[in-house]
């Protein structure tokens, strides 16, 4: 695995992040609400992966990472640590996502050394889910949010 390189989001990283552009139907993950994301990636929840000096993509922990109407259908009960995370659209699709994922949970893992791991993950991104499970992850419960299904897969504790 090569180097990947977490710190905190900087302005600079949000700005581009606001005008990624996912193709259909991962063009679900674009951002709408760029002043609200803008706030939002700066308050201390969200992290830069970076690979060879290139933005590969970003994450989040904590309640930034559930989706609201998880909470409201109590799928976020248990104590976990909420994860969220998006990788650029230009590097999508590429077989690169092994790598950027388990740089993330490796990071996580040793900050919260001990916690199971949780991630909410549309229904339709059969790619995501077949990277998450083959990193450990299992189903653990499904909501709906306005028309798209969600599920909450959780990797258990170390």
């Amino acid at each position: 695995m090569g180097k990947y390189i977490i710190d905190d989001m900087t302005p600079e990283d949000a700005v581009q992040v606001l005008q990624w552009d996912y193709e259909p139907p991962y063009d679900f993950y674009n951002i709408r609400s760029k002043s609200e994301a803008m706030q939002e990636f700066l308050m201390g929840s969200y992290y830069s992966v970076y690979y060879e000096d290139r933005l590969y993509g970003i994450f989040c922990i904590g309640k930034s990472a559930q989706v609201p109407e998880g909470s409201i259908a109590g799928v976020y009960k248990e104590s976990c640590v909420d994860i969220g995370l998006g990788m650029s659209p230009a590097l999508t699709g590429q077989g690169k996502g092994m790598e950027f994922f388990q740089s993330i949970l490796s990071h996580v893992q040793s900050r919260f050394s001990g916690e199971c791991i949780r991630l909410s993950v549309a229904a339709f991104n059969k790619r995501a889910i077949k990277l998450y499970t083959n990193s450990g992850f299992v189903q653990q419960a499904t909501f709906f949010s306005k028309d798209v299904e969600f599920i909450v897969m959780v990797h258990p504790k170390r």
